[in-house]
């Protein structure tokens, strides 16, 4: 995955004296080659890239009954993806979508084992061969040739999934062919609901026909059955009993990563697998609402607001509104929603000014429900009136500015003091409007200085010791990165880690620090520059 934004220091000095070679890419083994033009989506919305890759599968055996396993070995050529950041030991699941013609139809998706691997900073991404099995179809016959049509990579980072699909846009064609031929075993059948389920919640699943005492995996695949993951199912308890029926249940990923839309649910016991149409649908039928365990009181009195139809595990902001329309601070409280989108939380009246109560979800305008509340004081009045004052906010983005960029080390007279210098990072300002919880990280790396006439100084001549502090009215508290030597890997300068605790964290941070370059003795003279990035991510 490439970092989200990147800005660069270039840091000079002036003094009267470190490359790496990349290895070679080992060469494709003799198979059907193909090299389609694929179309990427990088990420956390980091763009697009679009260029050729090469791709070769050997499928075994050339023969198979119907319904029968394909072993599917996959090289591919470097992909027009990169990373703007170097990424060392990351588990990276790849898979392929292999489009059938001629003896069948349909899409098949081979899935190799979860690897770790080291993602090198701009340049393209190549992934190790890999392996992995499919079933043709139960009706399939005569000879079934396969096409590329989508590369799929999962790569496990800060604690979440990220996928870069590259969809296959031009050329390409056929990588090779199986034949089908004989009399395969009675096709399994697989039942799932025809109502919309929810995300993170089991899912009922049934069906005959199944191998006895085999071992389900479910997956969730697009419509036509590409894209096959079993990671879209967090966790299931399905069995198939000695008479070959499925029994049990899936339960689907929270909402983030199964967005809403139709699906086919697929199983695989290993040596069948069969599929079922299935919806997902975050929100129930029915608008959001909420409702007062009672309606009036006196100030202190403690009721209970409830929710329902909110889209599943999302923080939901309870406040007091006074007659005005405005919140009343010191009364929110805040609650979680269930996998079922309910909520039930206590909220106390604190004020007599208290005339309605408001919940929204996430701080989204659309969301926001409002039930009106009467504080009893006793004795007559003279009335009341409402009047609802609407406003809209919107989330914005995770940025940062910095106040320079460069850094001057001054000049070093070789054979006079310790050969030390001392600068300062330019103050780098993070703002995250996102109002989410989901953290963010600032890291640097920093080239090797090169001179006018050649000479070199290592990038871990310089040292940083970070700072970074929130603002004023920020939410959260960043941590500075530790001291340490700068080069081509990573160093932390400052990161918001996630706070369970709060609905979100955000604001306005400050990030900087001190500087100190050591200059070898054996130095050349002459003047010397090198480049420090950051990434914000």
């Amino acid at each position: 995955m490439t970092g989200l934004l990147a800005a660069c220091f270039v840091m000079s000095l002036s003094c009267a004296g470190a490359t790496a070679q990349a290895a070679p890419r080992a060469g494709v083994g003799a198979a059907d080659v193909v090299t389609p033009t694929v179309h990427c989506i990088l990420p956390a919305g980091q763009g697009e890239a679009t260029g050729p890759q090469q791709m070769t599968v050997e499928l075994s055996p050339a023969v198979v009954a119907p319904g029968g396993k394909v072993h599917a070995k996959v090289t591919l050529g470097p992909s027009p993806a990169t990373s703007g950041l170097a990424l060392e030991d990351v588990p990276t699941i790849p898979s392929l979508d292999l489009a059938m013609s001629g003896g069948a139809s349909g899409t098949v998706t081979v899935r190799g084992a979860e690897i770790t691997m080291d993602i090198p900073a701009g340049k393209p991404i190549e992934l190790p061969p890999y392996e992995g099995d499919f079933l043709v179809p139960a009706n399939a016959s005569g000879d079934i040739s396969f096409t590329p049509l989508r590369t799929l990579t999962q790569t496990k980072v800060l604690g979440s999934v990220f996928e870069t699909p590259c969809d296959v846009v031009g050329g390409g064609g056929s990588i090779g062919t199986v034949t089908a031929e004989g009399t395969g075993s009675e096709p399994a059948t697989l039942t799932a609901p025809a109502d919309p389920v929810r995300p993170n919640t089991a899912v009922a699943l049934g069906g005959s026909g199944w191998t006895p005492g085999g071992a389900p995996v479910p997956s969730l695949c697009a419509v036509g059955g590409g894209g096959c993951d079993p990671l879209k199912f967090k966790d299931h308890d399905l069995t198939i009993d000695g008479g070959g029926t499925l029994h049990g249940t899936a339960t689907l990923a929270e909402a983030g990563a199964v967005p809403d839309g139709a699906y086919e649910v697929k199983v695989n016991d290993g040596t069948k697998e069969a599929t079922a149409p299935l919806t997902v649908r975050a929100v129930a039928a029915g608008d959001r609402e909420i409702a007062l365990s009672r309606s009036s009181g006196p100030v202190g009195s403690v009721i209970t607001v409830s929710g329902k139809n909110y889209n599943p595990d999302r923080w939901i902001n309870v406040i007091g509104l006074d007659a005005t329309g405005t919140g009343l601070d010191d009364s929110a409280v805040y609650v979680k929603s269930g996998p079922d989108g309910t909520f039930a939380v206590e909220f106390t009246v604190i004020s007599d000014a208290v005339v309605a109560v408001q919940a929204d979800e996430g701080n989204d305008p659309a969301t926001v429900r409002t039930v009106p509340f009467t504080v009893s004081t006793g004795g007559g009045g003279g009335g009341s009136a409402d009047q609802k004052l609407n406003t809209s906010v919107r989330a914005g983005t995770l940025s940062m500015v910095q106040d320079g960029d460069t850094v001057d080390f001054g000049t070093t007279v070789l054979g006079t003091g310790s050969g030390v210098q001392r600068s300062r990072l330019n103050r780098v300002e993070v703002e995250d409007a996102r109002g989410v919880d989901s953290g963010w990280s600032l890291t640097a790396t920093l080239t090797g200085f090169t001179g006018t006439d050649g000479g070199t100084i290592p990038a871990d001549a310089v040292r940083w010791t970070p700072r970074c502090t929130a603002q004023s009215g920020s939410v959260g508290v960043p941590v500075a990165g530790s001291p340490a030597a700068l080069g081509s890997g990573a160093a932390s300068l400052c990161r918001m880690d996630p706070d369970g605790s709060r609905p979100f964290t955000g604001g306005r941070f400050d990030a900087d620090a001190d500087l100190t370059l050591t200059v070898p003795g054996a130095t050349r003279p002459g003047d010397y520059s090198a480049t420090l990035t950051l990434t914000l991510l």
